[in-house]
């Protein structure tokens, strides 16, 4: 390949990188440089993080696993969800392939403004019924926009140190959104198609269970995923 050829390649993924908005890192040449150094050098490739099994060793994987108490251990691994996730029906989402930010569409694609104001009306709502254990904040992770945080108050398992306390966040670009998640709870997003992992979950940098879900396309999808914020707020408040 020329060098020509190889500046073109280089340019067109840049412009397919900028479109789908802000998050992670600076929205500049230099953070698309980022994002490539990152996928050279650290992260899982664009299909790992659908695969399943990933969670079968969390010694291996889990930041923290070794410092953590058998009981933060157990309830890394067992699951916070009130009942099993249905198959999400349709063909599989998938995010687009950047390590970050991580989206499943462009920030100038269509959104449909009845779900749309379903689902920032029921994680607005996540707030209020669970004020006593958590709180608003700017996102640790995507340096913009309102997230989740376990309050700082309570106990945080040495397993999700790199989440900042972070629970959860929604992407006003596309509304996706990544939440943080045990590894069965994990599992299960991903085995029933509601999301994927993050392509850096599993090293030091994220939390093995940290879990990008995909855009709702309907009110009733928006009551799923508003159950899987639950599970996951209710994992990283266990301590």
């Amino acid at each position: 390949m020329s060098s020509k050829q190889k500046n073109m390649g280089l340019m067109e993924g840049f412009r397919q990188w900028k479109a789908m908005g802000e998050g992670g890192t600076s929205h500049s040449w230099a953070g698309y440089m980022s994002n490539l150094s990152a996928e050279k050098t650290m992260a899982f490739g664009v299909d790992d993080t659908i695969k399943p099994g990933f969670y079968d060793n969390p010694k291996k994987r889990a930041t923290g696993w070794r410092k953590a108490t058998e009981e933060q251990k157990a309830n890394a691994t067992k699951s916070f969800l009130k009942e099993p996730l249905p198959v999400r029906p349709g063909p599989r989402a998938r995010a687009k392939p950047f390590v970050y930010p991580q989206r499943e569409r462009n920030a100038a694609d269509p959104q449909d403004p009845v779900v749309k104001q379903a689902y920032l009306e029921a994680f607005n709502k996540l707030g209020e019924i669970n004020s006593e254990w958590t709180e608003w904040k700017i996102s640790a992770m995507e340096k913009h926009g309102q997230a989740l945080f376990i309050k700082p108050s309570l106990p945080l398992t040495p397993i999700a140190g790199p989440t900042t306390r972070e629970i959860c966040h929604i992407h006003g670009t596309d509304l996706s959104g990544h939440v943080t998640l045990s590894f069965k709870d994990a599992e299960e997003v991903i085995s029933k198609g509601w999301g994927e992992r993050h392509r850096l979950s599993g090293t030091d940098w994220i939390h093995l269970g940290y879990t990008m879900l995909y855009v709702p396309n309907t009110v009733e999808e928006t009551e799923v995923f508003t159950r899987i914020f639950q599970a996951g707020i209710d994992y990283m408040k266990s301590g």
